[in-house]
């Protein structure tokens, strides 16, 4: 699955994207940021491969993410570096969709 657009909403505090397919991901920044797919946020690299849990993107934000940095890494995913200056967590078209918070992809 591949998107068609890929857009950050900084009043919102969300990303979105448009897939291929139509349907529409969002995820609040927040929740994107505490689940970080780098080594270093999911605990070692023996957990990297490891989806998160979706309650994630339900809790309420700890914090406002002001300039996010939205870059595409090849054909396959995101970087996103953050406020806080990290950006080591790769978020790929697969993870992304497959962590997508909708309703639909949720029930």
């Amino acid at each position: 699955m591949k998107p068609t657009s890929v857009t950050v909403d900084r009043t919102a505090q969300t990303l979105s994207i448009e897939w291929t397919d139509g349907h529409l991901s969002t995820w609040p920044l927040d929740g994107l940021r505490r689940a970080c797919p780098c080594a270093g946020c999911a605990g070692g690299h023996e957990n990297m491969g490891h989806l998160p849990d979706p309650e994630v993107f339900r809790q309420p934000a700890s914090r406002r993410w002001e300039h996010p940095e939205v870059t595409a890494v090849g054909t396959y995913a995101l970087r996103i570096k953050w406020d806080d200056g990290h950006e080591a967590g790769i978020y790929t078209w697969k993870r992304l969709r497959a962590t997508c918070p909708c309703a639909a992809c949720t029930a």
